[in-house]
C-alpha cells in the first residue's frame, strides 16, 4: 500500500447546513453534490473532502462512536481495480488491523472494504470507476498504465485507433431545443436576441459587448471564418437565441473543445440550455472522440459551475495563460472523456426524462455518477 490519502470523509449531522457553510459561506465548489447523501469537494490535486450525511455514513461504514471527542472521520485510499482492494485489505489484516471489513460491490458502482488502525481510525480501500475516483489516482495507478522496456510507466494502448471525422453538425432536434449549423442568414434573428443582452455576459469573451447591427454582422462573419463548428441553438418556440462552438478540433487525438458560448435570456438557466449541451456531447462522443474539453477564465464562477454541473471534471488551472482585454487570465481546464460519458449520458437522460418535471420544474437535480 503506497503512502497516499485519496479522500478524507467526515460524517456530518446536517448536510444542508454543511453545504451552506462550505459552498455558500466559504465559496468552495462541489465536484459531486447528492442532496441528503453526500457532498464532495476537491481540496488538493488528488485529494477530495467527502462530507457524508451521518445516517448514510453509518449505513455503509458502521456505527459512529458518539459522545465527547473528535467528529467521526474516515480516510480513503483509492486503487485502480477490485483485486487491489482485496490485496490491501489482506495486507492490513496481516499487519495486525483490529478490524477488517472485506471488499464488496456497492450500489453506486464501486467496490470497497475497510480496515481500522490500532486506534480504531477507519481506512476505506476503494475502487471507484467514476470520474472522481479516477481523478484522485496518481498517474502510475491509473488503469491501463504499463511499464516499458526501460521500466518506465507509459499510458494504456489505444488499440485500433482511427481518427474520428470533423464534428460538423446537421440539424439536430431535441425535446426542448434544436441545434443547427450557423449560417450568414442567421445574423438578423440572432441579433434580435443577442444584440441587447446584459453586457456582463461579454466580460469573459474575447469581444467587448456588441450592440450594433453592423458590428454584430461582422462578429458572426468572424465566427464563420474560424476553423470551428459554429452552432445555433433554437429554443422550443423555434427562436434562435444562442451560439456555441466546437473548437480546437484535433481528430488525430480525438479531442475537441466546446467554447464561445453566448446564450440569450430565453436560454439562460433553462432545460433547453442543458439539453443543448447534452446533444453536443452526445454528437461528439458518438463520432468517436475521446476527450471533450471546457476551458474558461478561472474567475468566471458561472462557467465553472456549469462545467461541473454538466459532468466535466476540473483538471487544473493554467496560470497567466492568456492576455484578454488587457487583463491577465488564468484558465481553468475541465474535460470529460469517452470513459466518463456513458455514466454522464445516463444522468443527463434521467434528468431530461419528462417524468422528472412538473410544469417545467425539475423534481430532482442533475445527479452525476460518483
Amino acid at each position: 500500500m503506497d503512502q497516499r490519502i485519496s479522500f478524507v470523509t467526515l460524517a456530518v449531522a446536517d448536510l444542508d447546513a454543511t453545504r451552506r457553510f462550505y459552498l455558500d459561506g466559504l465559496g468552495w465548489r462541489a465536484d459531486l453534490d447528492v442532496p441528503g447523501e453526500v457532498l464532495m469537494v476537491r481540496v488538493g490535486e488528488r485529494l477530495v473532502l467527502s462530507l457524508w450525511d451521518a445516517a448514510h455514513f453509518e449505513g455503509e461504514v458502521g456505527p459512529i462512536r458518539r459522545g465527547p471527542g473528535i467528529t467521526p472521520i474516515t480516510l480513503a485510499h483509492n486503487v485502480a481495480g477490485e483485486a487491489e482492494v482485496d490485496a490491501v485489505l489482506e495486507l492490513a489484516q496481516a499487519a495486525g488491523s483490529p478490524e477488517v471489513s472485506l471488499g464488496q460491490a456497492r450500489d453506486w458502482g464501486g467496490y470497497t472494504g475497510y480496515f481500522a488502525d490500532p486506534d480504531g481510525f477507519r481506512w476505506e480501500i476503494a475502487h471507484n470507476p467514476g470520474p472522481i475516483g479516477r481523478v484522485v489516482l496518481p498517474p502510475q495507478a491509473q488503469a491501463g498504465v504499463r511499464t516499458n522496456e526501460h521500466g518506465q510507466p507509459v499510458g494504456r494502448a489505444v488499440d485500433g485507433w482511427t481518427a474520428p471525422p470533423r464534428p460538423d453538425l446537421t440539424t439536430t432536434a431535441g425535446a426542448h431545443c434544436t441545434l443547427e449549423a450557423l449560417a450568414p442568414e442567421h445574423t438578423d434573428e440572432l441579433f434580435a436576441e443577442l444584440g441587447g443582452i446584459d453586457p456582463s455576459l461579454w466580460t469573459y469573451l474575447w469581444e467587448e459587448p456588441i450592440t450594433g447591427a453592423t458590428p454584430f454582422a461582422e462578429y458572426i462573419a468572424g465566427r464563420l471564418a474560424n476553423d470551428s463548428v459554429e452552432v445555433v441553438v433554437r429554443d422550443a418556440d423555434g427562436v434562435a437565441c444562442g451560439l456555441v462552438a466546437l473548437m480546437r478540433i484535433e481528430p488525430a487525438h480525438g479531442c475537441v473543445e466546446i467554447g464561445n458560448v453566448l446564450l440569450g435570456p430565453r436560454l439562460q438557466r433553462t432545460t433547453a440550455a442543458t439539453e443543448a449541451m447534452t446533444l453536443l456531447a452526445r454528437h461528439v462522443f458518438d463520432l468517436g472522440y475521446r476527450r471533450y474539453e471546457w476551458k474558461c477564465d478561472a474567475l468566471n464562477a458561472p462557467s465553472r459551475r456549469a462545467a461541473e454541473r454538466l459532468g466535466f471534471t476540473y483538471e487544473g488551472t493554467f496560470r497567466g495563460h492568456r492576455v484578454t482585454k488587457g487583463r491577465s487570465r488564468d484558465t481553468a481546464w475541465f474535460a470529460m472523456t469517452a470513459e466518463d460519458w456513458p455514466g454522464i449520458r445516463a444522468a443527463h437522460e434521467a434528468w431530461l426524462d419528462p417524468g422528472n418535471f412538473d410544469d417545467g420544474v425539475q423534481r430532482s437535480p442533475l445527479r452525476l455518477p460518483a
